[in-house]
């Protein structure tokens, strides 16, 4: 989970603002609007697996 963590803080997310993206193996699989769907996606990919999961903030959060 750490390694999930570690890329999540390392990814530029910018594109991504806003929505759930969901990162195994240290890789970016999934994103969307709904946590749900994108953890669904993950597993789908990777059954096995246990996805880690973030909503990326919109560029205002981080400002305030």
């Amino acid at each position: 989970m750490q390694d999930n963590y570690s890329a999540y803080m390392s990814f530029d997310l910018e594109q991504y603002a806003g929505q759930w993206v969901g990162i195994v193996d240290a890789k970016l699989v999934a994103h969307g609007q709904n946590a749900k769907d994108v953890y669904e996606n993950c597993k789908k990919q990777f059954p096995s697996k246990v996805p880690f999961l973030a909503c990326v903030p919109k560029a205002i959060a981080m400002i305030l």
